[in-house]
């Protein structure tokens, strides 16, 4: 039982970590674009909130396809009612080591 509330309080405390993490960066963009300490704090909280989802889409994507890692095809996946975030995501994938799968996955995705 306690080494369950351990990693409990680990996962509380990574999250804290990112929480700040993303409201630094948030409050550095807000210095450029004279954003309010109140906006900023809604964009942390919508960061957190949909990074969440992301990582639930992610992890069923990768568990309907019966593997254990999710891998660039389930981030394609939900992408796809974005065409232009597709687009950028391709050609970064292109760029990556171990891409000739992905380039092939690409000119399927061109075709449909």
């Amino acid at each position: 039982m306690e080494s369950m509330s351990a990693s409990h309080t680990q996962d509380d405390e990574t999250l804290k970590r990112l929480s700040s993490a993303i409201h630094y960066g948030v409050q550095q963009m807000s210095k450029k674009y004279k954003i309010s300490q109140c906006c900023v704090a809604m964009i942390t909280e919508l960061t957190l909130r949909q990074s969440e989802i992301l990582a639930n889409d992610l992890e069923c994507f990768s568990k309907h396809a019966k593997r254990a890692t999710v891998n660039g095809d389930d981030v394609l996946l939900c992408c796809r009612k974005n065409p232009s975030l597709q687009d950028m995501l391709l050609l970064k994938q292109s760029t990556l080591p171990n891409s000739s799968k992905s380039k092939a996955k690409s000119k399927k995705l061109d075709k449909a």
